[in-house]
């Protein structure tokens, strides 16, 4: 089974090169339009990925994640 996922730093949806804060690619995408695109296209399971809480644990995106997860009716696995 393949998960679909979305990076998400400071409520944005990126990606990082090689895991480098430094490389960071910000894409011009609601994490949840983004989400729930994945979602329409039959996937079951959804991952996010909080890389603003991974480097910094004080500055977790809970309450984005809680808004992004009300909004979808697929599983939901959540790292970072």
């Amino acid at each position: 089974m393949i998960i679909p996922a979305i990076d998400l730093i400071d409520g944005k949806v990126v990606r990082l090169y090689q895991g480098d804060y430094g490389q960071q690619t910000t894409f011009d995408l609601s994490p949840l339009a983004q989400l729930q695109s994945y979602q329409a296209q039959g996937a079951s399971w959804l991952h996010i990925v909080d890389l603003t809480g991974a480097k910094d644990p004080a500055k977790r995106q809970t309450t984005l994640i809680a808004a992004l997860t009300a909004g979808l009716s697929a599983n939901i696995q959540v790292g970072g």
